[in-house]
């Protein structure tokens, strides 16, 4: 077992990790608070299976990726989207959206490694949560062992190694946590809010007018239903308009653009969050700019 914060290398541990095939990196009889905190549900079964709510910089990394900044290069014109207010001659106030161009470095976006957690009772009758197996060839390429370590010891403060014989689900399907998909029906978008607001809370306070005029954009076209994701796919949406054939996946806290999906909602919903973002799903990206409301109506009247 490792108690640390963090990790840097493997060789002080290969003692103790399986010196076969893969392995698995977990900690047994978690407190229940923590898994619930991470997205567990409340039953706690066998088989549930979620990639964890961010809780530090590992946890961060683990499920929205990171930017690097390429300040030996030179800048570029980007752009953010402000809501403008103007007062005209006879005192009545007018609003729109306008894209201010500003110089920043280029940055290059590294997509998450979106390990999820699966809860399962072990072959000693202890309960434990594990990430996926980690395959064999970690001796001569260690980093996803290495994340995988430092991600456990960041959610739980302790982790240990399992072979394959040891981690295995005991009669239990795994079910994925990572969408909560609202009622069908009319829903106001002061409802839909409300789910929204632990990922909007976290949002800059000038993003964050933007973002929620789009939110209630689409909510007014009166999705057939919207699945909220939940644990690590917090800030994401998914609008389904399954008659047109069109699902908007909208992210909060990640990307510049609303993403058109053809597939069916039950495919997506079982996908982990690397293959949503890495198999170049969407037939359609709507960027974030002032004309996104233009195109969303285009797309979708």
């Amino acid at each position: 077992m490792i108690r640390k914060s963090k990790i840097l290398s493997l060789n002080p541990y290969l003692q103790l990790i399986p010196r076969t095939g893969g392995v698995y990196v977990g900690v047994v009889d978690p407190p229940e608070a923590k898994l619930k905190r991470l997205g567990f549900d409340d039953a706690l079964a066998d088989g549930e299976m979620v990639l964890p709510s961010p809780v530090g910089r590992v946890s961060s990394y683990n499920a929205e990726g990171k930017n690097l900044v390429h300040k030996d290069r030179p800048k570029e014109t980007a752009y953010r989207t402000v809501d403008w207010k103007w007062q005209q001659w006879d005192g009545t106030w007018h609003s729109k959206f306008v894209d201010v161009p500003y110089q920043r470095y280029p940055r290059t976006h590294v997509a998450p490694p979106a390990l999820e957690l699966t809860l399962l009772t072990d072959t000693n009758g202890q309960r434990v949560v594990v990430t996926p197996l980690i395959a064999g060839n970690w001796r001569s390429a260690p980093d996803n062992l290495i994340h995988a370590v430092n991600l456990i010891l960041e959610l739980f403060g302790e982790c240990t190694f399992f072979n394959e014989a040891r981690a295995q689900v005991i009669d239990a399907p795994i079910k994925r946590l990572n969408w909560q998909i609202l009622p069908k029906g009319e829903r106001p978008y002061a409802v839909l809010r409300e789910q929204l607001e632990p990922a909007l809370k976290h949002v800059k306070e000038g993003n964050r007018n933007f973002i929620e005029h789009r939110l209630e954009r689409v909510n007014s076209y009166k999705p057939d239903f919207t699945a909220v994701g939940v644990g690590g796919f917090t800030g994401y949406v998914v609008f389904a308009f399954p008659t047109k054939g069109i699902f908007l996946l909208e992210s909060i806290l990640y990307g510049n653009a609303t993403y058109v999906l053809g597939d069916d909602w039950e495919h997506v919903s079982k996908m982990t969050k690397a293959e949503i973002l890495h198999n170049d799903l969407h037939k359609q990206r709507i960027i974030h700019r002032a004309n996104w409301f233009a195109k969303l109506k285009q797309l979708l009247s």
